[in-house]
């Protein structure tokens, strides 16, 4: 199984447009062959994760049945094509699943296919559903992560996302190693005092955390692939 995430940015005059296409891209995607598991969504401005929005850029996270099926949305879908033509930016990561643990919508979506290798380029997803009494203490935790993700060592790119602004909540980074993404997760302090409030005070009605090996990356993202150079062709 094949995971994926593109990262598409518009241009300001496109922005109405590029918003509307959340609704109106979805028949497509229903259609589009070996494509699984997918959802669109927005994102948060810059690496930050906090939740302000950024409207001109969105999101797919998507699941695909092979190799070839990803390749064919890429060349021929109307979606892709659709980015071609009114994107400034189109940035895609194909990536296997190594670990999953958690549930997105009910079921975990990315099933680990491979054993975790010793080291290397990783890609993280998270995604929660806050509980409403909770949303504050979540929201208030994160301006002191986003500190400590901007200094950290080997983070090569982030973003907030959600398919609601409140509830339902993701992040997804891309770091150099799973060494330098663990020593963010466990030796920050901000980040381990979330950790534990989350646990304690139930935060989440359901959360999901992935951690994926990358394979491959197209395109840019704030004007350059984050991987470049970093992946090692099979």
């Amino acid at each position: 199984m094949l995971a994926s995430v593109s990262l598409i940015t518009y241009p300001r005059e496109e922005r109405r447009w590029a918003f509307s296409r959340m609704g109106l891209d979805r028949p497509d995607l229903r259609s589009t062959a070996g494509l699984g598991f997918r959802r669109m969504v927005g994102t948060a401005q810059g690496r930050s994760l906090a939740w302000k929005p950024d409207l001109l850029r969105w999101g797919l996270i998507a699941c695909w049945d092979n190799e070839e099926s990803l390749d064919a949305f890429l060349a021929e879908s109307p979606i892709s094509a659709r980015w071609r033509d009114h994107a400034s930016e189109v940035w895609t990561m194909r990536m296997i699943p190594i670990k999953s643990v958690g549930a997105w919508g009910g079921s975990n979506p990315f099933p680990a296919s491979e054993d975790p290798p010793v080291d290397g380029p990783c890609a993280v997803i998270t995604r929660a559903t806050l509980r409403a009494r909770h949303a504050k203490s979540f929201h208030g935790a994160v301006p002191s992560i986003d500190l400590d993700l901007a200094r950290a060592h080997g983070l090569l790119g982030s973003v907030g996302f959600g398919e609601s602004p409140i509830v339902h909540q993701g992040t997804l980074s891309i770091w150099k190693s799973q060494t330098a993404m663990r020593e963010f997760a466990y030796g920050t302090a901000a980040h381990r005092e979330a950790m534990r409030r989350r646990s304690d005070e139930r935060w989440y009605a359901e959360e999901l955390f992935a951690r994926f090996r990358p394979v491959a990356s197209e395109g840019t993202w704030g004007g350059s692939d984050p991987l470049a150079g970093l992946i090692t062709p099979a």
